[in-house]
C-alpha cells in the first residue's frame, strides 16, 4: 500500500518529531512505549523521516518522557477523578 503523500511546511514538519520518535523507540526489542500506533501512523506517511534528523537516541528520550508525564498525569487523575486534563504543545500525538 502507498502511503498518503504530505507536504508540509517548516514549521509544521516539527509536528511529526514526537509521532515518528515515538515510532523509532517502539521498533526497539526492549521498547519502553511499545507505541504501535505511532509506528503504523509513520508506515502509512509516505514522507522522508530522515529530514526530522530523528535518531533512536532522540526517540528513547521522546519515551522517557513521555512515559514519565503519563505517570505522573495517571497519578494525578487517580486522585483528582474529575480532573480535565489537556495536551497542549505535543505535536503529533498517539
Amino acid at each position: 500500500m502507498a502511503g498518503e503523500k504530505m507536504q508540509l511546511t517548516k514549521e509544521k514538519e516539527t509536528l511529526l518529531i514526537t509521532v515518528y520518535g515515538k515510532a523509532l523507540e517502539s521498533r526497539l526489542p526492549n521498547s519502553l512505549l511499545k507505541d504501535r500506533f505511532a509506528d503504523e501512523a509513520v508506515r502509512r506517511i509516505d514522507y522522508d523521516f530522515s529530514r526530522l534528523k530523528v535518531d533512536n537516541n532522540l526517540g528513547v528520550g521522546l519515551a522517557i518522557r513521555a512515559k514519565t508525564l503519563d505517570d505522573w498525569v495517571s497519578a494525578f487523575l487517580a486522585n483528582n477523578p474529575n480532573a480535565i486534563v489537556l495536551h497542549l504543545g505535543c505535536g503529533l500525538d498517539t
